[in-house]
Parts: C-alpha cells; sequence; structure tokens
C-alpha cells in the first residue's frame, strides 16, 4: 500500500531529481544562457519554420525518423528560415545530456515508487523509430516529445490520490516543462504553445502520440486501459519515462560525442 508518509523522501533520494547542487552542474547555466542568446542570432543551420513538428495535440503529429526532414545543415537555407549556428548546436549537448540524466532519473524514481508500494512495475517496452537521422529531426521529436510529457503529467495529477506521489508527479512536471521551454528555444518555437495556461493532453492523444514508437509492450499494461488509481497512473507515466529515456539514450551519444 502507498506510504505518503515514507515515500515523500523518494524524489529528493533521488540522484537526478534532486536540484543540481554540484560545481559541474553550476557551470552549465551560464553555457547555457549563451547557447540561448546566440540561438537567435547565429547565421549557419536553417531551420525551415513550417518544418517544425506541432508542439502538443492530436498523436497525429508525430511520427517517426521516416517522416523527418532531412538535415538543414547540409542543404542551401530556404525562406522563411530561422538560422541558429553551428556553434549553439554544439554547445548544446550539455544540455541534452543533462535531460538524458533527468529522463533516466524519473525511470528510477517511479520503479522504485511502484516496488514500495507493492505494485510490479511495467517492463520495458521495446521501441522503434527513435534514432535520427540528423540534429535537426532530434531536436524536433525531442520538443514533441517533453511537450506530449508536460500534457500527460497534467493529465494526470488531478487523478493522483496520494499526496506523497503528486508532488512527486508535480516535482516532474516541472522538470519536463524546464525541458520543453529549452527545446521550444532552441526552434524557435513559443516558450508555451498554450500561452500563460498550459493545457492537458486527454490518455487518447497521449496513446495515440508515443503509439508510434512502441514495438511491443513487452506483457505490460496497455497504456490505453483506464487509470484507475495511483498504481495505474504511476505505470503509465513509466511508460512515457522509458520512451524519453531510450530516445536520449539512443540519439545524445550519436550527436554530441
Amino acid at each position: 500500500m502507498f506510504d505518503p508518509v515514507h515515500d515523500s523522501q523518494l524524489a529528493s533520494q533521488q540522484p537526478g531529481l534532486r536540484g543540481k547542487e554540484s560545481a559541474t552542474a553550476r557551470t552549465r547555466v551560464p553555457a547555457r544562457r549563451a547557447f540561448l542568446r546566440r540561438s537567435l542570432t547565429g547565421m549557419v543551420l536553417a531551420v525551415p519554420v513550417g518544418g517544425l513538428l506541432a508542439a502538443c495535440g492530436s498523436g497525429s503529429t508525430m511520427t517517426g525518423s521516416a517522416s523527418m526532414p532531412t538535415s538543414a545543415a547540409t542543404s542551401a537555407p530556404s525562406s522563411p528560415v530561422r538560422m541558429l549556428s553551428l556553434a549553439a548546436v554544439a554547445d548544446s549537448g550539455s544540455a541534452f545530456r543533462e535531460i538524458m540524466q533527468d529522463e533516466n532519473a524519473h525511470v528510477t524514481f517511479l520503479q522504485q515508487a511502484l516496488t514500495k508500494a507493492g505494485v510490479q512495475p511495467r517492463p520495458k517496452p521495446t521501441f522503434k523509430n527513435l534514432e535520427q537521422m540528423d540534429v535537426q529531426a532530434f531536436a524536433q521529436l525531442a520538443q514533441t516529445f517533453e511537450n506530449v510529457g508536460v500534457g500527460a503529467y497534467l493529465m494526470a495529477a488531478p487523478a493522483i490520490a496520494t499526496k506523497a506521489y503528486l508532488a512527486a508527479a508535480g516535482s516532474i512536471l516541472t522538470v519536463e516543462a524546464r525541458h520543453a521551454g529549452f527545446l521550444d528555444a532552441l526552434l524557435n518555437k513559443p516558450l508555451s504553445p498554450n500561452g500563460a495556461f498550459d493545457k492537458p493532453l486527454s490518455q487518447a492523444e497521449i496513446v495515440n502520440a508515443v503509439s508510434p514508437f512502441i514495438a511491443s509492450l513487452n506483457g505490460g499494461t496497455d497504456p490505453s486501459t483506464s487509470l484507475k488509481n495511483d498504481a495505474a497512473i504511476l505505470n503509465f507515466a513509466l511508460l512515457l519515462e522509458f520512451l524519453e529515456a531510450e530516445f536520449y539514450n539512443v540519439n545524445v551519444p550519436k550527436f554530441f560525442k
């Protein structure tokens, strides 16, 4: 059974969920700010405005790598375009590695929370279509995943009964939103696609969005099943975190050596 008094400590005990207190983490802040400034003024890598994925909404906006545009770094700029400098893209490696670490920490936390509650965590699914051909396609799909994650946690939060797990979900939600804001800025999109008040996605929209990337659930619960309790909600969230973590694990080492 859930133990909110004891389990409320879980999020703070996970390395990836704690505040970035090390000197290494502190050095990332100015580098990221400089990166974002350069990303608005650089003039080397062309990113067509019309080619960007929608951040949220129906699952039809998400497709596998086969539908991603080819690398803009090797093609002539088109009009209209947004220009990002190659230096800024190179500098983003530390930020993407941090995002990768966060998503893996979310997986670990949810697995431990479920186990401690006496619930079997869902097995890791087998994924497909996650490896991207170029940095632009990678950043676009990352932006979509992170914004879908924000909408998913907003959907789940009102249904969580245990305060400790609601607090933990809120903590993960804010980190997902930070990731999404970074990627929205990187791709010259609005920092908040929904304006001043974000909107939850429906369970059906989330399932439709992630299904093209799932080859097998490996015996895990169908994500379209009704989310009747905290355990079901956490296992649903675990599926999304598995997907995000695997996406970054596959692509970050490929593009950022």
